[in-house]
């Protein structure tokens, strides 16, 4: 047992380092509030002055604060329900043996260690340009008139780029979740006569509840603030049509110079972010104990 004496030397030489990562997150949340609550533009230095809650007020009397918080949720269901959906099937299929399953694995792997801004540059120019992109090409083949996806369904088009970028990521983290399945299992029951369905809906899917909420709440957390997939692609537009809050602060604060008005809705969505990863906390813990 460990010494009155051995603890405290123990606290005294892990101090440092948690004295670092509390100034690390604190200091920088502490001048954000503090700048929301100034009237502070980048336009009129020396002009600072106190303005309380009035940056807050006008964030959400904003036209634009509505679309974008109803932009981040869409974004946010849309691209989990897509790479969670597409992740099960994916782990499904990746867990047969095939010959080339280890070079399979890694194609499927490889868009997550793209870049974002990459990634988006590529799915714009080359994939849904309406002009010369390979969707336009194959509209073309088929006697269809090509689709500007960006202008006609820019939402659904980010989406679908994050959604690619992710995918790998869910892919994985089931895979390694449905390797752990007991195949003794799964043998017992198709023995026993149980068809196809039955089995992914009463023990495959089960099994891997524990893993879907673990990707559903790091995905969440990372996919609140999704920001260069829009500004490479839409720029927040048409109008605010892909605009989240991210984007939003981004405007505010960098395009407009006014640090007050960004402050704040940087800590609203700072506020958000971590009233969605509480409760997706307190689902995994009665996932976990179940």
């Amino acid at each position: 047992m460990a010494t009155k004496a051995s603890k405290t030397a123990a606290r005294l030489m892990i101090s440092p380092a948690v004295i670092l990562l509390l100034m690390w997150m604190i200091v920088p949340l502490a001048m954000t509030v503090y700048f929301s609550l100034l009237r502070y533009n980048l336009l009129m230095p020396g002009m600072e002055s106190w303005a309380g809650l009035e940056n807050y007020r006008y964030f959400f009397s904003d036209p634009a604060f509505t679309s974008a918080l109803v932009n981040t949720l869409l974004l946010v269901g849309g691209v989990l329900l897509v790479s969670v959906t597409g992740g099960v099937l994916m782990a499904l299929l990746l867990d047969q043996p095939f010959w080339g399953q280890g070079f399979v694995r890694l194609l499927v792997l490889a868009p997550f260690f793209v870049m974002p801004t990459v990634s988006a540059l590529v799915w714009k120019n080359m994939f849904m340009n309406p002009v010369n992109g390979i969707f336009a090409w194959l509209f073309k083949t088929l006697g269809m008139q090509p689709v500007d996806f960006l202008t006609e369904a820019p939402l659904m088009s980010i989406i679908g780029i994050v959604s690619w970028q992710w995918l790998p990521f869910a892919s994985l983290i089931l895979l390694t979740a449905m390797q752990s399945l007991d195949s003794e299992q799964l043998e017992a029951a198709e023995m026993d006569g149980a068809p196809t369905l039955k089995r992914f809906w009463f023990i495959i899917l089960p099994h891997l509840s524990r893993a879907i909420t673990v990707v559903i709440l790091i995905e969440t957390i990372f996919l609140l603030s999704v920001f260069a997939e829009i500004l490479v692609t839409t720029n927040g537009g048409p109008g605010t049509a892909t605009t989240n809050l991210t984007f939003l602060v981004y405007v505010q604060s960098l395009l407009q110079f006014d640090v007050g008005l960004g402050s704040a809705g940087g800590v609203v969505a700072i506020i958000l972010a971590n009233i969605v990863a509480i409760f997706l906390m307190r689902m995994i813990g009665k996932n976990l104990d179940a």
